[in-house]
């Protein structure tokens, strides 16, 4: 059961209006922090787990029968798969090294604490474990416009479905990993051993080592790029 914490969190005493970070494995279990003092920045700070979903199940909907209708099966099967993956790197390389940039100035305190710093302060925040509307929406419309910038238009289409796909999946897991039990029935046992094995995973990162494990949809990437917990 989570408690809301009324007051803005502070670290070493200073309000995150404004930030000053802290030991990042300092972290408040089963709480759910206020974020801003502004009503408005703070209503709009919390995300329903829904919300991704009513907004990138008809866009990448949409996106594959463009690929298919377009562009034949065989294209939109390879391009989904493709943009799949891109995305994968992409959820790499953004929490390797945005979400985790070293807060070594003011901006980048802000910037860290603000866009991540939060999410291990109080990791079982509800609210806050998917992605707000606008911070998802506009980083989609910038990759739409640079694939449709670079590469071949039959290829557009399947590749953004895939890369939307994902997304959603990215954040489905993360919010899974934090808030969903394993499955009890046997026969559930394969789904329950992955889940089990992702939470592991992630918990290492959020509680003993924040350098590695920055793949929370698969671990791929970090074996590629050797932040995998037994490199």
């Amino acid at each position: 059961m989570q408690t809301t914490i009324e007051e803005i969190p502070t670290v070493h005493g200073q309000p995150l209006a404004s930030p000053s970070i802290g030991d990042i494995e300092a972290t408040h279990r089963f709480a759910m922090p206020r974020m801003f003092r502004n009503e408005f920045l703070e209503f709009f700070s919390k995300v329903h787990p829904a919300v991704p979903a009513a907004m990138y199940v008809p866009v990448t909907a949409f996106f594959a029968w463009r690929s298919v209708a377009t562009a034949g099966a065989l294209v939109a099967a390879a391009t989904l798969f493709a943009g799949f993956m891109l995305w994968t790197l992409a959820e790499y390389l953004l929490h390797r090294f945005y979400f985790h940039i070293p807060p070594t100035t003011p901006v980048r305190k802000w910037l860290y604490f603000y866009s991540h710093g939060i999410h291990h302060q109080y990791p079982d925040d509800f609210y806050r474990l998917v992605m707000p509307p606008l911070l998802s929406a506009v980083p989609a419309a910038i990759f739409y416009a640079a694939f449709r910038a670079t590469l071949p238009a039959a290829w557009v289409p399947g590749l953004f479905a895939g890369f939307a796909a994902g997304y959603l999946y990215y954040d489905y897991v993360h919010f899974a990993t934090h808030h969903v039990k394993p499955p009890r029935a046997a026969w559930l046992s394969p789904i329950a051993n992955v889940m089990k094995e992702q939470r592991r995973r992630h918990m290492k990162h959020h509680f003993q080592d924040h350098t590695k494990g920055f793949g929370v949809s698969m671990p791929l990437w970090d074996h590629v790029f050797g932040t995998h917990e037994g490199h």
